[in-house]
């Protein structure tokens, strides 16, 4: 029996003329083991080009996301230095509003914590925004001592301000002539030596008598004793320790509990009490001790 043969008409089918292919069956074989391996390799570097193609792409993708992110870091180090300076200048400048105005500085510390590697992405393996990361931890913590520090100062410049319209820095009268200054002096009734605890300002009977400093009105005193003690008189209480007397006189406007502010008008000199001519005795009084009125008078 002779080897099988395959036969294969090849032509157009309009076409009466065809032509004929004789192909054993190891020819066969061949060619369509032929056709099969290139079919492989042309599946398979076509497959390689693509793939090398969207490589290719991605890498430039990469590259030129990578341009933008260092474009963008140089910003943000740029901006994050601005704001850096302006943070430390306002640092500066609250510690030199603290010295000129003798406050304390606050209790804070400018506590800092590394950055959370463990919540965040692999981005923080890159140094430049390891680095960041910390300066911006950093400039947390000074923001907050400077919040801190701001609303400290805001208070205790609230309290200096409050104490300042209480302190009794002004003559309570307009005009007159010291008389008698604070300190020993002999007694005009009895002739012995004894403490004057606050001036003597000579004065016309009737003459506008004012608070030295905001206040409240802890005492007034409208009985009149003849030749005893201040005669018609009035004490403020103007808080951080400071009281004021106004002794002798001869009208009294207002109550006690009544506030008051500086400059008011409170009364009229007088010549009541133990007085031997018309005069307002004026005394400064701090933590229940006399001082001299003239080392508090500023006007």
């Amino acid at each position: 029996m002779g080897e099988r043969k395959f036969i294969f008409l090849m032509g157009r089918a309009d076409d009466s003329e065809l032509k004929t292919i004789i192909l054993s069956w190891k020819r066969l074989l061949l060619f369509i083991s032929l056709f099969v391996l290139f079919f492989i390799f042309s599946a398979y570097f076509i497959g390689h080009g693509l793939g090398g193609i969207e490589v290719n792409y991605r890498s430039r993708q990469i590259f030129q996301e990578n341009q933008v992110l260092k474009s963008n870091l140089d910003t943000w180090e740029r901006r994050f230095s601005e704001m850096q300076l302006a943070v430390d200048n306002l640092s500066k400048r609250n510690r030199q509003i603290r010295m000129t105005a003798s406050l304390s500085s606050p209790d804070v510390e400018f506590g800092m914590g590394g950055p959370e590697s463990s919540m965040r992405s692999g981005l923080l393996d890159i140094p430049r925004l390891q680095d960041m990361e910390l300066d911006l931890a950093r400039l947390e913590a000074q923001l907050n001592w400077i919040k801190q520090s701001t609303s400290e100062i805001e208070n205790q410049m609230e309290t200096k301000y409050k104490e300042i319209a209480h302190y009794p820095s002004i003559r309570p009268v307009k005009g007159g002539w010291i008389t008698s200054s604070y300190g020993v002096r002999k007694d005009p009734f009895t002739g012995m030596d004894e403490m004057h605890p606050g001036v003597d300002i000579a004065l016309k009977p009737g003459t506008e008598v004012v608070a030295a400093g905001a206040g409240i009105v802890k005492r007034v005193n409208q009985k009149v004793i003849k030749n005893k003690s201040y005669g018609k008189y009035i004490i403020i209480d103007h808080g951080f320790g400071y009281e004021t007397l106004y002794g002798h006189l001869s009208e009294i406007f207002v109550k006690q509990g009544q506030q008051i502010k500086r400059w008011d008008l409170i009364g009229l000199s007088g010549n009541t009490g133990k007085s031997t001519a018309p005069h307002l005795h004026y005394g400064v009084y701090f933590a229940g001790e006399s001082k001299n009125p003239m080392n508090f008078i500023l006007d």
